[in-house]
C-alpha cells in the first residue's frame, strides 16, 4: 500500500470547471504532503470525469476518479472511504468549503494521535467550558460519549462536515455512511463516531467559509426525503444502546431530547414547505414517527412547548 499521509474524497456532480479549480487549490495547500485526491463522479454529464483525470494526470496527482453511477451522496462517500490508502482521511464538500485547514488538521492528528480532529468548536453555556478545557489540554482525555452528550445538549458546535479522521478506526469500528439517508447524513455519521469513544482532537484554527463554494439548494432537506435524517438518528440511537447500555444519561438525552427534537425540527422544515398540519401528522402516524416525541426532565422547556402544541393545537403551530 502506498505511503499517503491524507486521502482528500471529494464527491462532485457536473460543475466541471469548479472542480477542476478545486483540486488545483486542494493539491496547492497540501504541497508537500503525501496526499491523495480521491474524486467520486455521481453519473455528471458534463465530462467531469475526462476533465479530473486529465488535471490529475498532467500535473503529476496521486488520485483517481471513481464513478458511482447514480447512487446517493452516501454511497460515494463510502465508496471513497474504502478506496483510500491514506493514514487519515478528509471529505470536501463543494457546497460547503473552507479555508486552509486540511496542513493543521493533519498536524495535530499526527501530534495528538486522534482518531477524529476539527476546528475550534463554539462553546455555549457553563458546562461547556468543562469540554473545552479537556480539548487537547486537559489532564483527562475527553470522551466521544462525552463530547456527543455535550452536541446533543447544544453546548458543543463543530461542522460535520469539515472534519479529519483516521482510516483504521473508522475500518476497525465498521463506521460508515447510512446510504439510504440523503438528510443529516453527516451528523449520523459523526455521532456514530463518538460512541465509539475516538481519540478526540482539536485543531487550532478557526474555519473560514470559501467564497468559491457552490451555492447549491439540498433537494433532500425540502421534500419528503427530510424523513431519512429521523430514520438515521433511530439507528444512532439503536447503536447507542447496543453500545452503551449502561450509560442511562446518554440513552435518556437521545430518547427524551435528540429524537423528539429531530422529528420536530422535520416538522418544521415541511411546515415552511406549506404541508398541511393533517398531511405531516398522517405520515408521522404511519411511519411511527409520532411516537418520538415523548418528554421528560431531559427535555428543554423550549422543546416540550413545541411538542405540546403541536400535538394539542397543531393548527396553531409555527415553525421555528
Amino acid at each position: 500500500m502506498a505511503n499517503v499521509a491524507l486521502s482528500v474524497i471529494i464527491p462532485c456532480k457536473n460543475n466541471k470547471d469548479r472542480l477542476i479549480e478545486l483540486i488545483r487549490r486542494v493539491s496547492r495547500t497540501l504541497e508537500g504532503t503525501e496526499v491523495e485526491l480521491i474524486i467520486i463522479d455521481m453519473n455528471s454529464s458534463d465530462n467531469s470525469v475526462i476533465a479530473a483525470l486529465n488535471e490529475l494526470k498532467n500535473h503529476n496527482l496521486r488520485g483517481c476518479v471513481i464513478q458511482s453511477g447514480g447512487g446517493t451522496i452516501t454511497s460515494a462517500l463510502n465508496t471513497g472511504i474504502y478506496k483510500s490508502d491514506g493514514k487519515y482521511l478528509t471529505f470536501v464538500f463543494m457546497s460547503r468549503l473552507y479555508k486552509n485547514y486540511m496542513n493543521e488538521y493533519l498536524q495535530t492528528a499526527e501530534k495528538e494521535q486522534a482518531d477524529l480532529v476539527f476546528a475550534v468548536p463554539s462553546f455555549e453555556g457553563e458546562s461547556a467550558r468543562s469540554v473545552a478545557g479537556h480539548l487537547n489540554t486537559g489532564p483527562v482525555p475527553l470522551k466521544g460519549t462525552e463530547l456527543l452528550s455535550e452536541l446533543i445538549h447544544s453546548h458543543v458546535y463543530f461542522d460535520f462536515t469539515a472534519v479529519l479522521l483516521r482510516r483504521d478506526y473508522l475500518l476497525g469500528h465498521h463506521i460508515k455512511f447510512y446510504e439510504d439517508c440523503n438528510f443529516g447524513y453527516a451528523e449520523a455519521f459523526i455521532y456514530n463516531v463518538l460512541l465509539c469513544d475516538p481519540k478526540v482532537s482539536c485543531a487550532d484554527i478557526r474555519l473560514e467559509r470559501d467564497e468559491h463554494e457552490l451555492n447549491v439548494r439540498d433537494e433532500g432537506a425540502f421534500n419528503a426525503s427530510c424523513y431519512s435524517r429521523i430514520a438515521a438518528m433511530l439507528k444512532v440511537f439503536e447503536n447507542a444502546q447496543l453500545l452503551h447500555m449502561e450509560n442511562k444519561g446518554l440513552l435518556e438525552l437521545f430518547e427524551y431530547r435528540k429524537l423528539p427534537s429531530v422529528v420536530m425540527g422535520v416538522v418544521d422544515i415541511l411546515k415552511k414547505e406549506n404541508f398541511s398540519y393533517s398531511a405531516i401528522k398522517k405520515s408521522l402516524r404511519q411511519k411511527g414517527y409520532d411516537k418520538l416525541l415523548k418528554t421528560s426532565a431531559q427535555t428543554p422547556p423550549s422543546l416540550r412547548k413545541r411538542i405540546f402544541l403541536w400535538k394539542t393545537l397543531p393548527w396553531y403551530y409555527r415553525p421555528l
